[in-house]
């Protein structure tokens, strides 16, 4: 039998990851506040002040009161890990190369899990549009009229559908139509903004009793926290011959109000 080096190419073949950072459009101000110790944020909730033509008496109740009427959001921290184990044969063989790709995959994966957070409570609201056979224009613009109807600033908003309703979506004349004059879509594939609303379809919204999902929420009224990012935890297992390496992080996700979000789902 002839000799034969098996060489390992120093590239990788796919990644089945969908990473559209959703989370990075969402509130960040928050990172700087948690401390050592913090398991959750309080994020302070303002009421709807009112605009008079008189003068007010001091008790009344047109007169909100700073301390009193203001509520607290709790953003509770939890953590993420993802585990690998990198085998002794794999370091040798690849020269470390397999330990750096998997780092960056984790990173991807980190994002998506984020994404799919964001999504996942975006979901949580109480608002909804009529549920619809087919996706199409009317269930679109009745989630923007949700969002009008409720001030929510129009700077800001997503509309997440499920991949599943692609065909539906891009069958709408107003989207294809859209989309003829979007020349960022047909050269980059990243969908185009209509009407203040930054579409994605994605693979990361969850059904609702076996059946597909679109939300539209105001991204800056979704709290994002993100305490540590990849944080590396390794130990050495001399049974196995491998590096147990965990990457962690710590982070939390809340829609602050209800208001700020509206879904449908199919019939």
């Amino acid at each position: 039998m002839a000799y034969v080096k098996t060489l390992v190419a120093d590239s990788v073949v796919q990644r089945l990851i969908e990473a559209q950072g959703i989370y990075q459009k969402c509130n960040r101000a928050f990172d700087s506040l948690v401390r050592a110790g913090a398991t959750a944020v309080e994020v302070p909730n303002l009421p709807s002040l009112v605009v008079k033509t008189a003068g007010t008496i001091a008790d009344h109740a047109d007169r909100k009161k700073t301390k009193t009427e203001t509520t607290m959001v709790n953003v509770p921290l939890g953590k993420a890990v993802i585990p690998i184990a990198d085998e002794i044969l794999g370091q040798f063989e690849s020269n470390g190369m397999l330990m750096k790709e998997f780092t960056t995959s984790a990173a991807l994966t980190f994002q998506e899990y984020f994404d799919q957070s964001v999504v996942t409570e975006a979901l949580t609201t109480t608002n909804t549009v009529p549920d619809f056979a087919n996706l199409d224009w009317t269930t679109i613009t009745g989630i923007m009229k949700a969002l009008d109807v409720a001030k929510v600033p129009k700077t800001g908003r997503i509309i997440a559908i499920s991949a599943n309703l692609a065909d539906d979506f891009y069958a709408i004349d107003v989207i294809k139509n859209a989309m003829a004059y979007n020349i960022e879509k047909l050269q980059t594939g990243q969908f185009l903004s209509l009407l203040g609303m930054n579409f994605y379809i994605s693979a990361l919204v969850p059904q609702a009793t076996a059946k597909n999902q679109v939300v539209g929420f105001y991204g800056p009224a979704v709290a994002f926290i993100l305490s540590r990012y990849m944080e590396l935890k390794s130990a050495w297992d001399g049974d196995k011959l491998l590096d147990v390496n965990d990457l962690l992080c710590h982070f939390g996700v809340k829609l602050l109000s209800t208001s700020f979000a509206v879904k449908g789902k199919e019939s």
